[in-house]
């Protein structure tokens, strides 16, 4: 049988099934309309039928050029599908398999290399990974998704201009992929580029049509996140746009919050969870574990974790120790999470990341625990009602001024976390600039904090003292070291006097500190653990205290020790503190050689009297809610609780 061209993509799909059968079945000697039925029989993804009918044609004798295409298009369709499935089925071993095989035999199919692109970057293979997607966008120039792929891989590895590139392609293809938004906003925050990444990831939050569950929630939390790195908004304004990631994402499960069977007993032993995804090497454990060990043993109190993220590490390891459970729930959606710490019977719920990455903010939002607390990970509201408290510190949010930005009720410990310092600390060393006679500042913050309004803060000072010098750590890419030293020079500052340094481990990192005379904190987001290691190296850090909470974390560390010397109102005052402390080097160099021990005196060191305090906290919180009375702002101690 002579077969005809095959159809153009104008076939009609399943619709049009019916009537494509009829002509079919009254002239079975046609080859064109067997095709023109097989072809809208794989268009409507009826790929068995497809084989069936494609078998029954072969012994009407169907055959020639265009039958054998049509079958090897049918044989890479059924092999997509079936890699699909075993993705979906999270047969990954599977899935590999399929799509190795599929690159081989169908090396022409996009689809495959973006699935091998993919699996291959969860696997660590950077460079295999980056290559397959290069090819799937080539085989699938429309493919948004592939092009968003190689965009967010590209970002991941600071090659920014193929990763921007990739992300605007997508968004021209497709618009309304709000994920292809979301990643190019993510893409300008690993930059600094702090409005252009709000702008996108509100164009995406503007869509509201993420592709995975879950996908919304994070992104609205990863605007929320910029918002509060960018210096335009103040405080009222950030807080009203946190109270609309509760209104879009609380209010429709407000109505099925569950009314909570837990025993009003106010003097039992309290079942207490913890949710985060950074127990592991990550700065929120290295607060929480000597915390942890404080509380351990304490017999009307029992923990519980609630770890979500897939990898765990030496310091998972460590922690299972302090708690009772441990159950990793990363891959729990959120209503079953929050089912089961309803079943577990938890009384007092804590958050460790707010608004940060690996949150579970919308398990929260379904009130699983009768009390629920945000604490450590984020410096400001979590903007839900389910949200009972939030736990701070008197230097941190003073009592009275910062209320009205939460929709928590704040409880004041003596300090915010304890801190432990690294055991292999080097010891602190002479002031360098007695030595090199002039000024060495430092930051160690990461790259995304320092913008335009942190560099031009930095830069007036460093304008001031010609001799002066700055180092910047953690800064792991050359992309980036031009980013920040064109960003310098925009403002006068030569590219010669700052030194660039990758992420160290941590004993050289702290070594660096030996260089260093004093820190410049960036604005208007605080660093907190890179401040905390300054000052146990002896090295101060200038602050700018500002009107929301992420631009206080500095003025918090630095209350706890009482060095209000370096807490500035203002850019004007951070110019005229560091002009002081620049012209006053001896008087520095006596807080340095006292700063450490300075430390071992403050609350932040007393690990048992932070525990003692939060107990306390709890079991007050606790009793409210057996006598069913609302949440209140308090003061909590060591030794009990005050009003």
């Amino acid at each position: 049988m002579q077969m005809p061209t095959p159809i153009s993509d104008a076939v009609p799909h399943a619709g049009s099934l019916p009537y494509l059968l009829r002509a079919l079945q009254e002239n079975l000697e046609n080859p064109a309309y067997w095709l023109g039925y097989l072809e809208a029989l794989m268009r409507s993804d009826q790929l068995a039928e497809a084989r069936g009918t494609l078998a029954l044609g072969r012994t009407h004798g169907l055959a020639g050029p265009a039958v054998e295409d049509f079958g090897n298009r049918l044989d890479a369709r059924e092999g997509e599908s079936a890699l699909l499935s075993a993705l979906k089925q999270q047969r990954l071993p599977d899935a590999r398999a399929l799509g190795r095989g599929m690159t081989e035999r169908f090396p022409d199919r996009g689809l495959a290399w973006k699935i091998v692109g993919a699996l291959h970057w969860e696997d660590g293979l950077t460079d295999e990974a980056l290559a397959a997607m290069r090819v799937s966008v080539r085989l699938a120039p429309r493919d948004a998704e592939a092009h968003t792929n190689l965009g967010v891989t590209c970002a991941k590895l600071n090659q920014f201009d193929e990763a921007e590139g990739s992300l605007r392609r997508a968004i021209a293809i497709d618009p309304t992929f709000a994920t292809a938004h979301y990643r190019l906003g993510m893409t300008f925050f690993l930059q600094a580029r702090l409005a252009e990444a709000e702008a996108c990831l509100r164009a995406g939050v503007a869509l509201r049509t993420g592709y995975a569950p879950g996908d919304d929630e994070s992104n609205y939390s990863n605007l929320l996140f910029i918002a509060s790195h960018n210096g335009v908004h103040g405080p009222d304004s950030l807080f009203a746009e946190h109270r609309r990631f509760g209104e879009c994402f609380e209010d429709p499960l407000r109505a099925g919050w569950p009314v909570h069977p837990n025993p009003r007993d106010p003097h039992r032993r309290l079942k207490v969870g913890i949710v985060s995804g950074d127990l592991r090497e990550h700065a929120v454990a290295g607060f929480i574990e000597p915390f942890l060990g404080g509380l351990r043993g304490r017999p009307r109190m029992e923990l519980h974790a609630y770890h979500n993220n897939v990898t765990e590490d030496h310091v998972s390891r460590r922690l299972r120790d302090d708690f009772k459970t441990w159950n990793p729930v990363a891959t729990l959606s959120d209503a079953t999470l929050a089912e089961k710490i309803m079943a577990d019977g938890i009384d007092i719920l804590i958050d460790l990341s707010g608004h940060t990455a690996h949150n579970r903010l919308p398990v929260f939002a379904r009130k699983p625990a009768p009390l629920q607390i945000s604490w450590i990970g984020y410096p400001g509201t979590t903007g839900l009602q389910a949200m009972d408290y939030f736990l701070a510190d008197p230097h941190f949010l003073p009592p009275g001024q910062f209320d009205r930005y939460f929709t928590e009720k704040l409880v004041h410990l003596p300090a915010q976390t304890p801190f432990q310092p690294h055991p292999s600390a080097p010891a602190v060393n002479p002031l360098p600039a007695l030595a090199t006679g002039h000024m060495t500042f430092g930051s160690f913050n990461r790259p995304d904090k320092i913008g335009d309004s942190t560099i031009r803060a930095w830069s007036r000072l460093l304008a001031q003292l010609p001799d002066a010098r700055m180092i910047l750590g953690g800064i792991p890419f050359p992309a980036q070291h031009r980013r920040l030293a064109e960003a310098f020079a925009a403002y006068g500052i030569a590219a010669d006097r700052l030194t660039f340094h990758p992420p160290y481990d941590m004993d050289r990192y702290l070594a660096l500190y030996h260089r260093v005379d004093m820190c410049l904190d960036t604005t208007p987001y605080n660093g907190g653990t890179t401040t905390i290691h300054a000052l146990w190296m002896g090295v101060p850090t200038l602050s700018i205290a500002g009107p929301t909470p992420a631009a206080r974390s500095g003025a918090a560390i630095l209350g706890q020790m009482d060095l209000h010397e370096f807490v500035a109102s203002n850019a004007e005052d951070f110019l005229e503190k560091g002009m002081y402390w620049a012209r006053h080097t001896d008087e520095l160099a006596r807080f340095r050689a006292g700063l450490r021990e300075r430390w071992q005196q403050s609350p932040g060191r007393r690990a048992d009297v932070i525990a003692a305090a939060f107990e306390s906290a709890l079991r007050r919180m606790w009793q409210r809610w057996c006598q069913r009375l609302p949440a209140e702002s308090f003061q909590s101690t060591d030794g009990g609780d005050s009003a």
